[in-house]
C-alpha cells in the first residue's frame, strides 16, 4: 500500500469507481445524478485545495480521503473507496489513526466528525474502529431522497471542553 497527495485525477479516478454504498451516500447529499457528474463535483471540490490522501494498491488507486477543517478546531472526516477497500483496510485504518488523526489532535482539535448515511454499515465499523461513536442525532430525511444519515464524533475528554 502507498499513500500520497491526491490530485484531481486521483480524485476523479476513485469517484468514478467508488463502493456502490459509498455512492448513495455521498449522491444523496449532492445536486448530481451520476457518478460522472458526482467525480466532476468532487474534483471541483476538493482537487485544489490542500491536498486529500490517496491510497494505492498494486499501482492502482483504492481510496481517497483526508480531514477537512469545519470549524475552529473542529474537523470532519473524508474518505471514499473502490470496491478494493478491503485490500487496503487495515493499514489504511492504521495511518489514519496513528498519523492523519493524531497530527490533528495534537494541533489542538477537540472534535473529529463524519455524517454518515444510516445504512452504510462498513462505514459505521471503520469510524467505530477509529475510535469514533454514533451521537444520538439522527437526520431523517436528510439526503435528496429521504435517505437518513448518523452522526459519528470523537470529543476530547478534558476540562477545556465545556459541555
Amino acid at each position: 500500500m502507498k499513500i500520497d497527495a491526491a490530485t484531481p485525477e486521483d480524485i476523479r479516478d476513485v469517484a468514478l469507481r467508488m463502493r456502490d454504498s459509498d455512492y448513495r451516500e455521498f449522491s444523496a447529499l449532492s445536486w448530481t445524478d451520476s457518478r460522472e457528474t458526482l467525480a466532476e463535483e468532487l474534483v471541483a471540490r476538493y482537487g485544489y485545495m490542500r491536498p486529500m490522501c490517496v491510497t494505492h494498491r498494486d499501482g492502482e488507486r483504492v481510496a481517497v480521503g483526508d480531514v477537512i477543517q469545519v470549524r475552529p478546531n473542529v474537523v470532519s472526516l473524508f474518505f471514499f473507496a473502490t470496491d478494493r477497500f478491503g485490500d487496503v483496510a487495515l493499514p489504511l485504518t492504521r495511518f489514519v489513526a496513528q498519523r492523519l488523526l493524531r497530527n490533528v489532535r495534537d494541533a489542538g482539535v477537540h472534535r473529529i466528525e463524519a455524517l454518515t448515511s444510516a445504512t452504510h454499515a462498513q462505514a459505521h465499523r471503520w469510524l467505530r474502529t477509529l475510535g469514533l461513536r454514533q451521537e444520538g442525532v439522527h437526520f431523517r430525511g436528510f439526503g435528496k431522497n429521504g435517505e437518513s444519515y448518523v452522526q459519528f464524533a470523537w470529543v476530547r475528554e478534558s476540562d477545556d471542553v465545556r459541555s
